[in-house]
Protein backbone atom coordinates (compact mmCIF):
# COMPACT_ATOMS: atom_id res chain seq x y z
CA UNK A 1 0.00 0.00 0.00
CA UNK A 2 1.34 3.43 -0.90
CA UNK A 3 2.08 5.77 1.96
CA UNK A 4 1.01 9.42 1.73
CA UNK A 5 4.48 10.59 0.69
CA UNK A 6 4.73 7.85 -1.98
CA UNK A 7 1.23 8.27 -3.43
CA UNK A 8 1.43 9.00 -7.13
CA UNK A 9 5.13 8.06 -7.34
CA UNK A 10 6.85 5.06 -8.82
CA UNK A 11 6.92 2.14 -6.40
CA UNK A 12 10.22 1.34 -4.75
CA UNK A 13 12.34 -0.99 -6.83
CA UNK A 14 11.91 -3.85 -4.36
CA UNK A 15 8.12 -3.58 -4.87
CA UNK A 16 8.26 -4.00 -8.65
CA UNK A 17 7.84 -7.76 -8.64
CA UNK A 18 4.96 -9.31 -6.73
CA UNK A 19 7.26 -11.92 -5.11
CA UNK A 20 9.63 -9.25 -3.68
CA UNK A 21 12.61 -11.62 -3.83
CA UNK A 22 15.58 -10.30 -1.81
CA UNK A 23 18.60 -9.62 -4.03
CA UNK A 24 16.73 -10.27 -7.28
CA UNK A 25 18.09 -8.38 -10.28
CA UNK A 26 16.31 -7.14 -13.40
CA UNK A 27 17.11 -9.15 -16.51
CA UNK A 28 16.94 -7.06 -19.68
CA UNK A 29 14.78 -9.30 -21.83
CA UNK A 30 13.80 -8.38 -25.37
CA UNK A 31 10.30 -7.46 -24.11
CA UNK A 32 11.72 -5.14 -21.42
CA UNK A 33 14.11 -3.46 -23.87
CA UNK A 34 11.31 -3.00 -26.42
CA UNK A 35 9.01 -1.50 -23.79
CA UNK A 36 11.81 0.83 -22.64
CA UNK A 37 12.52 2.07 -26.18
CA UNK A 38 8.82 2.60 -26.90
CA UNK A 39 8.39 4.51 -23.64
CA UNK A 40 11.50 6.59 -24.39
CA UNK A 41 10.09 7.48 -27.84
CA UNK A 42 6.72 8.46 -26.33
CA UNK A 43 8.39 10.69 -23.72
CA UNK A 44 10.57 12.40 -26.34
CA UNK A 45 7.54 12.96 -28.60
CA UNK A 46 5.37 14.09 -25.66
CA UNK A 47 2.92 11.45 -26.80
CA UNK A 48 0.71 8.76 -25.31
CA UNK A 49 1.53 5.07 -25.28
CA UNK A 50 -0.44 2.00 -24.27
CA UNK A 51 1.37 -1.08 -22.98
CA UNK A 52 -1.05 -3.99 -23.04
CA UNK A 53 -1.07 -7.75 -22.78
CA UNK A 54 -2.25 -10.69 -20.74
CA UNK A 55 -2.26 -10.52 -16.96
CA UNK A 56 1.03 -11.54 -15.38
CA UNK A 57 3.26 -10.85 -18.39
CA UNK A 58 5.20 -8.08 -16.65
CA UNK A 59 3.67 -4.92 -18.12
CA UNK A 60 3.69 -2.97 -14.86
CA UNK A 61 7.17 -4.27 -14.05
CA UNK A 62 8.51 -3.18 -17.46
CA UNK A 63 6.90 0.26 -17.21
CA UNK A 64 8.15 0.85 -13.65
CA UNK A 65 11.70 -0.32 -14.41
CA UNK A 66 11.83 1.75 -17.61
CA UNK A 67 10.47 4.93 -16.05
CA UNK A 68 12.78 4.59 -13.05
CA UNK A 69 15.63 4.86 -15.56
CA UNK A 70 14.10 7.32 -18.07
CA UNK A 71 12.02 9.80 -16.07
CA UNK A 72 11.87 9.05 -12.34
CA UNK A 73 11.27 12.64 -11.24
CA UNK A 74 8.66 13.36 -13.91
CA UNK A 75 6.60 10.21 -13.40
CA UNK A 76 3.27 10.32 -11.59
CA UNK A 77 1.06 7.27 -11.18
CA UNK A 78 -2.70 7.44 -11.13
CA UNK A 79 -4.90 4.48 -10.36
CA UNK A 80 -8.65 4.12 -10.18
CA UNK A 81 -11.24 1.73 -8.94
CA UNK A 82 -14.09 0.68 -11.24
CA UNK A 83 -15.69 3.45 -13.32
CA UNK A 84 -14.20 6.60 -11.83
CA UNK A 85 -16.16 9.83 -12.00
CA UNK A 86 -14.81 13.20 -13.13
CA UNK A 87 -14.43 14.05 -9.44
CA UNK A 88 -12.37 10.88 -8.89
CA UNK A 89 -10.08 11.80 -11.79
CA UNK A 90 -9.54 15.34 -10.47
CA UNK A 91 -8.77 14.12 -6.94
CA UNK A 92 -6.41 11.39 -8.12
CA UNK A 93 -4.47 13.90 -10.25
CA UNK A 94 -4.40 16.38 -7.35
CA UNK A 95 -2.75 13.83 -5.08
CA UNK A 96 -0.48 12.26 -7.72
CA UNK A 97 0.86 15.68 -8.73
CA UNK A 98 1.60 16.46 -5.08
CA UNK A 99 -0.46 19.65 -5.06
CA UNK A 100 -0.53 21.41 -1.71
CA UNK A 101 -3.51 22.25 0.45
CA UNK A 102 -7.03 20.98 0.08
CA UNK A 103 -8.58 20.14 -3.27
CA UNK A 104 -10.81 22.96 -4.55
CA UNK A 105 -14.53 22.41 -4.01
CA UNK A 106 -15.62 23.91 -7.34
CA UNK A 107 -14.89 22.13 -10.62
CA UNK A 108 -13.80 25.26 -12.49
CA UNK A 109 -11.22 26.11 -9.78
CA UNK A 110 -10.08 22.51 -9.69
CA UNK A 111 -9.61 22.35 -13.46
CA UNK A 112 -7.70 25.65 -13.47
CA UNK A 113 -5.36 24.32 -10.77
CA UNK A 114 -4.77 21.06 -12.64
CA UNK A 115 -4.14 22.84 -15.96
CA UNK A 116 -1.55 25.02 -14.25
CA UNK A 117 0.18 22.02 -12.67
CA UNK A 118 0.14 20.09 -15.94
CA UNK A 119 1.88 22.92 -17.83
CA UNK A 120 5.08 21.42 -16.39
CA UNK A 121 6.21 18.19 -18.08
CA UNK A 122 4.97 14.99 -16.45
CA UNK A 123 4.78 11.35 -17.35
CA UNK A 124 1.37 10.11 -16.21
CA UNK A 125 1.02 6.36 -15.76
CA UNK A 126 -2.44 4.88 -15.44
CA UNK A 127 -2.07 1.24 -14.46
CA UNK A 128 -5.22 -0.86 -14.84
CA UNK A 129 -6.69 1.62 -17.33
CA UNK A 130 -9.48 -0.79 -18.18
CA UNK A 131 -11.38 0.77 -15.25
CA UNK A 132 -11.61 4.10 -17.08
CA UNK A 133 -14.83 4.80 -18.94
CA UNK A 134 -14.84 5.41 -22.68
CA UNK A 135 -15.36 9.11 -21.89
CA UNK A 136 -11.80 9.33 -20.52
CA UNK A 137 -10.22 7.35 -23.32
CA UNK A 138 -11.51 9.43 -26.21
Amino acid sequence: MATAERRGRLPREREDHFMRLPGAQVVSTRALLTARENIRAAIEAKAMICIYGQAGNGKSFAVNASLRELAPKLTRRIQFRARPSTRDLRHELFHALGLQGRPPSHAIEFDRMLRGALEEPHVLVCDEAQWLSKTWCG
